[in-house]
């Protein structure tokens, strides 16, 4: 299994983030996060630099800092852990697509083995995290959870956790994340990126046309200007 997340954490030269890691590694969730890591079917991921399979890496590390810091309990990590994993498997391409957490979602049985409330839920998060927030109650509603507290958590998680690798497209706006622990990571997120791309000999550099990679760079300028002047 090629997997550059698996190999930085073998090596363990985290730099800045060391302690970072060095608490995760600590918590009881790891092993969760591991064996989410290593044993995730990644024939059903998507294929592609944007959403492929270094996304759902990154995402699954994210979402363990999540879990970790909120915190989640065991049974809802697990859970959390496996949406993060395949919660781009419905995608076609790499457009703006409102559709693909639902044909993700579609496909969570069969790759988790869950069922009754556990994939219920699993299955409102998956869905919801591709819709526009003010979709997301409705969508949660749809799938009637007994718990609507806990769904709402764990798809406010997954959201964050999928949201901190835009850094990967250069349109990370933490005002967008749901938590202020999600928050905190920002610089994180950035390294993190970095550090894998460099590790799977990729470019940081999102593969998009110069004009809007143009237009993305002055977005970022200007929110880094805006939180300068807070």
């Amino acid at each position: 299994m090629d997997s550059p997340l698996l190999n930085l954490i073998r090596r363990n030269d985290w730099g800045q983030d060391q302690p970072r890691m060095d608490a995760l590694s600590r918590w009881e969730g790891w092993p969760l996060f591991l064996d989410t890591l290593t044993d995730m079917d990644r024939s059903a991921l998507y294929e592609s630099p944007i959403h492929g399979p270094g996304h759902i890496e990154r995402v699954l590390l994210h979402g363990a800092f999540c879990a970790m810091e909120e915190p989640l309990g065991m049974e809802d990590t697990a859970l959390l852990l496996e949406c993060c994993a395949y919660h781009d498997v419905g995608r076609t391409d790499d457009s703006y697509d409102t559709r693909h957490g639902w044909r993700s979602a579609q496909r969570l049985a069969a790759l988790t083995g869950r069922s009754g409330e556990a994939l219920k839920m699993m299955q409102a998060a998956v869905d919801a995290h591709a819709r526009p927030e003010r979709d997301l109650v409705p969508t949660l509603e749809r799938y009637q959870p007994s718990d609507f507290a806990r769904c709402l958590t764990l798809t406010q998680l997954l959201k964050d956790a999928d949201g901190l690798d835009r850094v990967r497209i250069w349109d990370l706006d933490v005002r967008h994340l749901r938590r202020e622990s999600s928050r905190r990571r920002e610089g994180f997120a950035q390294r993190l990126f970095e550090a894998y791309q460099a590790e799977a000999h990729a470019s940081t550099t999102p593969p998009f046309p110069p004009e809007t990679l143009e237009r993305l760079a002055a977005q970022r300028a200007r929110r880094q200007a805006e939180r300068g002047q807070q």
